[in-house]
């Protein structure tokens, strides 16, 4: 690739990489293989891939992000009353179903999307479920009768909204690597405020309020963003590039 493009390795400063054993092994891996060829080659992790990395979900939360996706699916593929109101999912999610339920850690947060339209269509799917009478519906329905459930369900609503944002901000053209850490660094400010306002007014969790009419249990979701913290922290605090270097450029 590099002998058709015409450029020569030595010019290569910096190379990122999704973290993949055949891209970072010691052996056989690309960077070392480049680095036969160029020793001062630099090499990171890409920081959109360790930022949703960072964001992985616990088994509490897998379980029901895993019942939300079953039961959509279970809905895709009945009657045409359900095809219309999935509808709405499938252009906002911009994917077919089957991809948004291949979940992995890396790409669980294409599922934000779901989970908004979801919890704008929940009444409406409720009342189909229960006008089913059927007893494959009837788990779905149980779950959406649970108010613990919806109650996590909410708080996923409101976080994956806020990490798809700093998703957002990594993406596209014509952003240094300044930019993109100027924007993981106050994605971590923003995480203490969150902290601390779901244990108050919940102003940044305006579906979790709207759930709970403001009485509700946080301890949970404060270890949630407690973890959250402390993987951005792990994973961004021996950044390469020091922080006085990136405030000099």
């Amino acid at each position: 690739m590099l002998r058709d493009r015409e450029i020569d390795l030595k010019h290569v400063v910096y190379i990122a990489t999704d973290g993949a054993p055949c891209m970072i092994g010691r052996e056989r891996g690309l960077v070392s293989r480049l680095r036969a060829h160029h020793p001062d080659l630099m090499a990171y992790h890409c920081i959109i891939h360790q930022m949703v990395l960072c964001a992985s979900l616990g088994e509490r939360y897998s379980e029901v992000m895993t019942t939300v996706m079953k039961l959509v699916n279970y809905l895709r593929a009945s009657s045409a009353l359900q095809h219309r109101l999935l509808r709405s999912f499938l252009i906002e999610v911009n994917a077919t179903f089957d991809d948004l339920l291949l979940h992995n850690n890396v790409r669980w947060l294409s599922k934000g999307k779901v989970l908004e339209q979801f919890w704008a269509l929940r009444k409406e799917l409720e009342t189909f479920l229960l006008d089913q009478k059927s007893a494959k519906a009837k788990p779905f329905v149980d779950f959406m009768k649970n108010e613990e459930e919806m109650e996590v369900v909410a708080f996923l609503t409101d976080i994956t909204s806020h990490l798809n944002d700093l998703n957002l901000k990594l993406q596209g053209k014509n952003s240094t690597v300044c930019d993109l850490m100027s924007a993981v660094r106050a994605f971590q400010r923003k995480l203490e405020v969150f902290k601390c306002d779901l244990q108050q007014n919940l102003l940044h969790f305006p579906i979790l309020l709207d759930q709970t009419a403001g009485k509700h249990h946080c301890h949970n979701y404060v270890e949630f963003l407690e973890k959250l913290i402390k993987n951005f922290q792990t994973r961004f605090e021996d950044f390469p590039l020091g922080k006085q270097v990136l405030l000099c450029i």
